[in-house]
């Protein structure tokens, strides 16, 4: 399993010359490490003094953060189980087997994608109402949950391609408009919030 291994052990194999773990695996990882540092934050945050009317919205997010490290160490692993499975269906020549296959790696990196998606949102919270000593964590929160959502749609853009379910695929592209939408917004806030408090990079190092 993924997050059992040291980091070392991760990238090396990331490194080598083998399809796992690969893409799905790495974004999944970055946006368990997004959550982790988005949970430190929220831990300085909670009880801290001049915050406690944001107490619940800190404490929530702290829970998510918490939900979708979790569920991304184990999506890390699921995109390499469903790699090895599209592996063997084309081995088969399977047209169902081959689609079945195609359709649960889609559906692996979308998930992967809308747990990015509520860190970002959580992300947002925490940068607006946390602890401000932490504000640039929280925006790097923000930034690698933004990373990992667009590596997950990505993928999910590839395999479509290899879909011949029309109507499948038509409902996928339209949930992703949406997303891509929803998240833009999201980041876009976050980087307010950054230029509010003089961490806008642009600014500071004129260029």
């Amino acid at each position: 399993m993924i997050k059992e291994k040291k980091i070392i052990e991760f990238i090396n194999e990331l490194d080598s010359k083998t399809p796992t773990p690969g893409g799905g695996a790495l974004a999944a990882v970055c946006g368990a490490l997004s959550s982790s540092l988005g949970g430190m934050v929220s831990r300085y945050s909670i009880k801290k003094k001049g915050l406690e009317d944001y107490e619940k919205i800190i404490e929530e997010a702290l829970e998510n953060f918490l939900i979708c490290k979790e569920r991304l160490l184990e999506l890390a692993d699921e995109d390499v189980k469903a790699y090895q499975n599209f592996k063997n269906a084309a081995k088969s020549k399977n047209k169902d087997d081959i689609a079945n296959a195609t359709k649960h790696s889609i559906e692996t990196a979308y998930n992967i994608a809308k747990c990015a998606y509520t860190i970002l949102n959580n992300a947002y919270n925490i940068a607006k109402y946390g602890n401000q000593n932490l504000l640039s964590d929280a925006i790097i929160t923000g930034y690698y949950a933004w990373a990992t959502m667009q590596s997950g749609l990505t993928l999910v853009k590839d395999n479509l391609n290899y879909l011949e379910d029309d109507e499948y695929k038509k409902t996928f592209i339209e949930e992703i408009k949406e997303f891509i939408v929803e998240t833009d917004n999201l980041i876009s806030k976050i980087r307010s919030l950054s230029d509010e408090k003089n961490h806008n990079y642009r600014r500071i190092f004129n260029v």
